[in-house]
């Protein structure tokens, strides 16, 4: 009987990553971006041309730095800054419920949110419409 050289099952993946399960404190690792839990209507789809490279222009950028130094610029620059769920206008699916969500900013200052597990960043929602995601005039 021939074999074909492969044994046991498929690797499984999970579908879901629990934000909380994954310690979440500054590291020396890089980030890792993750689009696997974009919402729709906040996705890549949305984005004009310019404002889909500037989000890849300014993510190759923060790539190249650790979380440690990531946290050392300044939330309009390359860094980020955390806002309550209460902030944001979409439904929050449940699984990635919070309290708060880290935020970058991308081309003309526009946002994208979501959380950090580990290194990796889980990205829910970009925003291509000025205070489409949340109310910028608040303070």
């Amino acid at each position: 009987m021939a074999s074909n050289g492969r044994r046991g099952s498929a690797p499984k993946h999970d579908p879901v990553v629990k934000p909380a399960s994954v310690p979440t404190s500054a590291s020396n690792g890089y980030p890792i971006l993750c689009l696997r839990h974009l919402q729709d209507k906040f996705g890549i789809d949305q984005l004009d041309a310019q404002q889909c490279q500037e989000f890849l222009k300014k993510w190759h950028k923060r790539a190249k730095l650790t979380w440690n130094e990531l946290n050392q610029h300044g939330k309009y620059g390359l860094g980020s800054e955390k806002l309550p769920k209460s902030a944001f206008r979409p439904c929050i699916p449940e699984q990635f419920e919070q309290e708060k969500y880290m935020v970058f900013r991308h081309a003309g200052n526009h946002p994208f949110a979501g959380f950090r597990a580990g290194d990796v960043f889980h990205v829910l929602w970009i925003e291509a419409k000025w205070n489409e995601l949340y109310d910028h005039g608040r303070k």
